[in-house]
């Protein structure tokens, strides 16, 4: 066979040679399909998968949005029935433990990956994201993000209305309960707007209130407990005032109302919310010229941010390249010189690892994670153990939800809501086999 250097025939090889290569990428790649569970966290992860696709063009990774207010666990519930699961799913501390049993155990990937034992690893883990991701001798998941409750200020209000809040100026303790709603009060009078607070139609953000008065729902043995303190049904009264007495939108938690739009949009002044918010207040900042900050959570019995955080695991689909590309993409994800860091700098994530942090570039977002390191230096032991187990995971977030939205809309006193709701935490028990 003659080639003429130059010629035609080498053209034609090489345009021959692009196109098989071209060709056997596009017959050869594995589709992989993440489930997410709210818009930022799907732009975020739309971006790392950009990122990973360049250096593995044979992986295209689907970012699917599925917002947990909107009925996350049932559409998830629904795809594992129907053999339909997702290849990837982002899940929080309240949902992880209702898929533990559908997820690859991720042992011997990590042992393998960083040349350590599972247990060294998850100590490398704050509590809450290591208490997470175990079941019995399993990795069940890779830790995301830690999370930490906190409050979220619309600056510009407060400074209107003269009102300092902590830590920042002269305010450096946290408010009493009564100072937060005095304070709350007077910020809504002076900017003339219809409510002051919003939090969002979360069991995650009732049980951060309920842990500041020293109460549980379950004890670390995980009897229902919620009736053997007195000052119960004075806590969930005063919860429902919130609401009743005008502080919050009732339709937050009554008719869907997006708590974080009613924020952001200037009908609140504080949102009730945590770390997580930090790249849509950035970024609503950059957009509208508003500034917001990160503060502290009242005080009341105990002080603390609830802690939380997001994980992403692997679905058992039975499809051996398609899982191997999951994990593959797990393993990127959780390595500090791999996608990690990215993922904590461009989402403004805190580090679910103890000894790790990353400078964030942005001086704002540097000092909105030292607030939440504060927030999060001193929860309990119990706000793990108790909020972050099977029978949690099924109360919490949909009987406990109704029973106090009941209470909001005037159907249900503070004895109906936690009678109602040890009915619904008995039930749950006997169909786990507890």
């Amino acid at each position: 066979m003659k080639i003429y250097y130059g010629g035609k025939k080498v053209k034609n090889l090489i345009s021959l040679f692009i196109m098989v290569v071209l060709l056997s990428i596009v017959f050869f790649s594995v589709d992989l399909t993440m489930y997410v569970g709210d818009a930022t966290m799907g732009r975020n992860f739309s971006y790392l998968a950009k990122i990973y696709q360049k250096d593995h063009p044979d992986v295209n990774i689907d970012v699917v949005v599925l917002p947990y207010y909107g009925g996350f666990m049932q559409k998830v519930s629904l795809s594992i029935m129907s053999g339909e699961a997702p290849d990837l799913v982002q899940i929080t501390t309240g949902y992880i433990f209702q898929v533990s049993d559908y997820l690859i155990n991720l042992v011997p990937y990590v042992e393998e990956a960083y040349n350590i034992s599972a247990e060294e690893y998850k100590e490398q883990l704050y509590s809450m994201p290591k208490y997470c991701i175990e079941k019995g001798d399993s990795i069940i998941a890779v830790p995301l993000e830690y999370t930490v409750q906190g409050l979220w200020i619309n600056k510009e209000m407060f400074e209107k209305a003269g009102v300092c809040y902590p830590p920042s100026g002269e305010r450096e303790e946290p408010w009493t309960w009564e100072e937060f709603k005095n304070a709350l009060t007077e910020v809504k009078k002076v900017n003339k707007i219809p409510y002051a607070l919003s939090m969002d139609y979360s069991a995650d953000r009732f049980l951060g209130y309920l842990g500041m008065w020293d109460i549980k729902i379950l004890d670390e043995n995980l009897n229902f407990v919620w009736g053997t303190y007195e000052n119960a049904e004075e806590a969930i009264q005063e919860f429902i005032n919130l609401f009743n007495e005008g502080y919050m939108p009732k339709a937050e938690w009554l008719s869907g109302q997006a708590a974080d739009q009613d924020f952001f949009s200037g009908r609140t002044a504080a949102y009730w919310s945590g770390s997580w918010i930090c790249t849509d207040a950035i970024r609503v900042s950059k957009d509208t010229g508003k500034e917001y900050d990160a503060a502290y959570l009242p005080k009341m019995n105990n002080w603390f941010g609830m802690p939380g955080g997001s994980f992403l695991g692997a679905f058992k689909t039975g499809k051996t390249e398609k899982e191997q590309a999951a994990i593959d993409f797990l393993m990127w994800m959780t390595d500090k010189e791999g996608g990690y860091s990215e993922f904590l700098k461009y989402g403004y994530y805190l580090s679910a690892y103890k000894d790790y942090s990353v400078d964030y570039e942005n001086k704002q977002m540097n000092e909105w994670a030292d607030t939440f390191s504060k927030l999060g230096e001193n929860y309990p032991e119990w706000a793990v153990i108790t909020r972050a187990n099977e029978i949690g995971s099924r109360l919490y977030y949909e009987p406990l939800r109704k029973q106090l939205s009941l209470g909001i809309a005037g159907q249900a006193t503070p004895k109906q809501i936690i009678e109602n709701t040890k009915d619904e935490y008995e039930r749950i028990r006997k169909d786990l086999g507890f």
